[in-house]
């Protein structure tokens, strides 16, 4: 299999950098918990280590762990690793998390390209069992489809009803309700985070037998996406809170943010298509939270209120124009 980032430069699509930097303000409310510094942050940086840098830039984050597979490839990851902080762990997600120290607050992105399988909720399942109060979580899976990669089958299987799903992924990890409709189309993006929603909590009642009831944890989700820079994706943000720090997990005003999401519902990243010049030209009239300042000139409303919501969070755009 070719290595994914031999593929995409991941720095270069727009809604994945706009969901990037809409991360990381999420992630700068963390401070109530302890100062960003003395948080650690783990995730799948591939050769262009793009959260890692901006992470680090942005939030002052120097621990900083980038899970790498390609094992063949290390020394390309080495040459390509910008910050002696950055401790490249070759190996799999399964390999690596159940070695780390999870006495320390963490950030972890689990930014997988490919879609929600049993390994990947089997990832899922560590960090919840062991991450501690402050620990934010972000899993983002591929939604084009499911498939059933099961070493006992001669050749993967597209999952496209439920009963193959529960072969695949088993019946505890099965939907009650789960339908046909529910593993396609953008619906399949909300089953996506509903099931690692599900494997969240199945792991926090396993870690919290143990814990007194003032100290049980719980996920509390901030933040949803979808988007298609080519593949749809999906994404689910929370933070692990013990209950006797809910107060602090208020104060960090998570539900002031424009892109919250506390449920079912996701926020649709639709990146408008604008030329530098037109993008300019609303630049002028912003910010007006809801587009309704908005001198659009020739441009489509669509396309300028969408310009409007995204504009902080969008790559800036170099063009040459005679």
């Amino acid at each position: 299999m070719t290595a994914s980032y031999r593929l995409i430069d991941y720095s270069l699509r727009p809604a994945k950098f706009a969901e990037r930097k809409m991360l990381s303000e999420m992630f700068s409310r963390l401070k109530v918990f302890g100062s960003l510094e003395s948080y650690r942050y783990i995730g799948f940086g591939s050769i262009w280590f793009t959260d890692c840098v901006l992470f680090h830039r942005a939030l002052g984050i120097e621990d900083i762990i980038s899970i790498e597979q390609e094992q063949a490839h290390q020394a390309r990851f080495d040459f390509n690793n910008p910050y002696r902080g950055i401790e490249l762990r070759m190996g799999t997600a399964a390999e690596v998390l159940p070695g780390l120290d999870w006495t320390h607050r963490s950030i972890v992105w689990l930014d997988y390209d490919d879609p929600l399988s049993p390994s990947i909720l089997d990832d899922v399942r560590t960090i919840a069992t062991r991450a501690m109060s402050g620990t934010a979580l972000a899993v983002s899976v591929q939604t084009g489809g499911l498939v059933d990669k099961r070493p006992i089958l001669e050749e993967p299987i597209d999952i496209t009803e439920p009963e193959q799903f529960r072969e695949a992924f088993g019946d505890a990890r099965t939907p009650i309700a789960l339908n046909a409709a529910a593993l396609r189309g953008w619906t399949l993006s909300k089953t996506s985070r509903s099931i690692i929603s599900d494997e969240i909590e199945a792991g926090l009642e396993v870690s919290n037998a143990g814990r007194s009831a003032g100290q049980a944890l719980q996920f509390r989700v901030i933040g949803a996406f979808e988007y298609a820079d080519g593949a749809k994706m999906t994404t689910l943000v929370g933070v692990f809170v013990d209950q006797g720090q809910n107060g602090l997990f208020e104060s960090a005003g998570f539900r002031e943010l424009p892109f919250y999401r506390n449920g079912d519902d996701a926020l649709r990243i639709k990146v408008p298509l604008l030329t530098p010049r037109e993008m300019r030209h609303l630049d002028r009239s912003l910010p007006c939270p809801n587009g309704d300042a908005l001198d659009l000139g020739p441009i489509p409303e669509s396309d300028g209120k969408n310009y409007a919501k995204l504009y902080r969070y969008l790559p800036n755009f170099a063009s040459f124009e005679p």
